[in-house]
């Protein structure tokens, strides 16, 4: 723990390596850990799989790159800070702009967190 998940769009394996690298960075840097417990989930939206504002597939606006962060609770700022880094990563490796980077946080307690069945609190 923590995770990230990454919604993108059928990309390369060296656009994910990059973007690894450089999540994990800036959300160990942000939430002053260590990258050995980071993961990285990638999950790919194929075309015609996406739809905003009540538009779907080409209707819709561009797509956007969609990352969750689960994590043991963190302050605000460390939560803004991580944003940034994420957002940024983001747009380095995959050649997006910023507003196509949507990056959200979903808190979890160290007791709902379990390793090798073991909870973690």
């Amino acid at each position: 723990m923590p995770f990230i998940e990454i919604i993108d769009r059928d990309a390369t394996q060296e656009i994910r390596e990059v973007a690894t690298k450089d999540m994990t960075e800036g959300l160990c840097q942000a939430f002053d850990i260590k990258p050995e417990i980071v993961t990285c989930y990638y999950f790919s939206a194929p075309d015609y799989s996406y739809g905003h504002a009540g538009k779907y597939g080409e209707n819709a606006e561009n797509f956007r790159v969609f990352i969750k962060v689960h994590a043991f609770p963190r302050p605000q700022n460390a939560k803004e800070t991580a944003a940034r880094a994420i957002t940024e990563a983001a747009v380095h490796a995959y050649g997006v702009t910023a507003k196509n980077v949507i990056v959200y946080f979903f808190d979890r307690a160290p007791s709902d967190a379990f390793h090798a069945g073991v909870a973690s609190a």
